[in-house]
């Protein structure tokens, strides 16, 4: 079942500008967190969200949890190549 909706599928973009990624579900999520997956390597980790109305940033990406803790947003910044890859939200039930 899809419970949870990423949203655009795939992006390409110029190096330097900004992009955002959605990630909407059906339920509501203790955590929700995004990884990415660059060519060749496995996922890593890049941000764990676990408050409602949560934010965090690390080297120009931004991860915010809306209040309902049923949609994440990826913003990233200034995209450089390094920023390549695949990106993945994943998220635990209540």
């Amino acid at each position: 079942s899809q419970e949870l909706e990423q949203s655009p599928r795939s992006l390409i973009i110029q190096e330097g500008e900004d992009f955002t990624i959605n990630c909407s579900s059906s339920k509501t999520f203790y955590t929700l967190g995004w990884y990415r997956q660059k060519n060749g390597e496995g996922l890593s980790s890049l941000m764990m969200l676990q408050k409602s109305g949560e934010e965090k940033s690390h080297e120009k990406i931004t991860a915010k949890l809306d209040e309902k803790k049923q949609q994440t947003s990826l913003h990233i910044t200034a995209s450089q190549p390094s920023h390549s890859g695949i990106y993945l939200c994943a998220g635990d039930t209540l």
